[in-house]
């Protein structure tokens, strides 16, 4: 009965991402990895022993810490990918700034 909890916020979760992308607020190229990680936690609360099963599977004593891994692991991914995307942006900026630069110093004269 326990679970019950669980699978209510994981379901909750995937239809609030769901419902940001159908508002056009969150793309679907950026939303992709949380709905993949919102299934994954409805998996994981439909079938909680899994994990144990998967931690067996790689040798890791203690079955909670192969689930704080992967959940370190995926959100290290994301920021890693969002940094990347910052700094793509700020070049861009960058460069903007610089073209309007010339243009307005090509009206001037």
């Amino acid at each position: 009965m326990k679970n019950i909890y669980f699978i209510i916020v994981s379901v909750i979760s995937f239809i609030y991402i769901v419902h940001e992308v159908r508002k056009k607020k969150f793309s679907i190229k950026e939303s992709f990895w949380w709905i993949v990680a919102a299934i994954i936690m409805i998996a994981l609360s439909i079938f909680p022993y899994s994990i144990d099963k998967f931690a067996k599977l790689l040798n890791i004593a203690y079955p909670p810490a192969l689930l704080f891994i992967l959940c370190i692991l995926f959100l290290l991914f994301i920021t890693f990918r969002n940094s990347k995307r910052i700094s793509e942006q700020q070049e861009k900026i960058i460069e903007l700034a610089q073209e309007l630069a010339i243009l307005r110093d090509k009206n001037k004269k």
